[in-house]
């Protein structure tokens, strides 16, 4: 089965640039798809510049957010090679050795997984799996005084969870992950309801409804800039917007929110863009 290579690209040529360079020679990798959610025209003259011979870009007219540009890029793959594997990231990753990816790809060929990630190195942390959210304790971790009296066990796992080279988890990062076309055309592909933010839950929740292990590979860990690009082309208060908006669809969707659950997180919602927007005035 062919392995490939998929980037979302929003404005971040700099970056995308890098993560090619970094896996043009990997003989695993058959092609490196880029789908570029409707840069700005200096950065798309830069994108036009790339001329590799197993780069191919798809130009959106639109962004219509991270998931729906996943799957513009998984359709054309999957038309093109009907079976195929795909590792799918965000432009500000950074992967350390081919044979990383090879590891990725050994556990996804395991009886019953479904989607496969590494240890994730981020803003001087490690970032694994996670355990499920019920919509009551996301809510309690976005309330600082109640967020520190929940323990850290109740939503990670213990640092022991990852002694072994693998780990079964929950949920784990849309940053970067692999998964096969054929599990992804199962699940009906990414959900293109949420622009930003809660992917990792949603697709991780799909998965396992399949009855499908979620796999960390923990002998790999790629680094993770960190929101560079959509740093770039959204606000805080508008990203604020986003995640409680995702955070409200998916736990209403997926997760069985109950009418006070609901209720929760609007207000807690509606609290958080407030107080953003009176720091904002006062920061003026």
């Amino acid at each position: 089965m062919k392995n490939v290579f998929l980037i979302v690209n929003c404005n971040d040529y700099k970056s995308t640039m890098h993560l090619i360079d970094n896996i043009i020679s990997y003989k695993s990798i058959e092609e490196i798809i880029i789908v570029d959610n409707a840069s700005r025209h200096d950065e798309l003259i830069k994108l036009n510049s790339i001329k590799r011979k197993k780069v191919k870009i798809i130009y959106n007219a639109s962004n219509d957010g991270y998931s729906s540009a996943i799957n513009i890029g998984a359709k054309y793959l999957i038309k093109k090679y009907s079976k195929c594997n795909i590792f799918i990231s965000n432009s500000d990753i950074v992967i350390m050795s081919e044979n990383d990816l090879i590891k990725m790809l050994e556990v996804l060929s395991l009886n019953n997984v479904g989607l496969v990630g590494p240890q994730i190195l981020e803003l001087g942390s490690i970032h694994r799996g996670m355990r499920e959210l019920t919509p009551t304790m996301d809510f309690l971790l976005t309330v600082p005084i109640l967020k520190n009296l929940i323990s850290d066990n109740a939503y990670q796992y213990e640092e022991g969870h990852y002694e072994k080279e693998t780990s079964n988890v929950d949920v784990i990062s849309s940053c970067f992950f692999l998964i096969s076309s054929e599990v992804l055309e199962k699940i009906n592909y990414m959900d293109e309801s949420v622009f930003l933010y809660y992917e990792d839950f949603i697709l991780s929740k799909k998965i396992r409804n399949l009855g499908l292990d979620i796999v960390v590979q923990n002998e790999v860990k790629v680094k993770h800039l960190y929101s560079v690009s959509v740093d770039r082309i959204v606000k805080n208060v508008d990203k604020y917007k986003m995640l409680k908006k995702s955070q409200f669809y998916y736990h209403t969707t997926y997760n069985n929110a109950n009418k006070a659950e609901r209720i929760l997180l609007k207000v807690n919602a509606f609290l958080g863009v407030l107080v953003r927007k009176i720091k904002k005035i006062f920061h003026k």
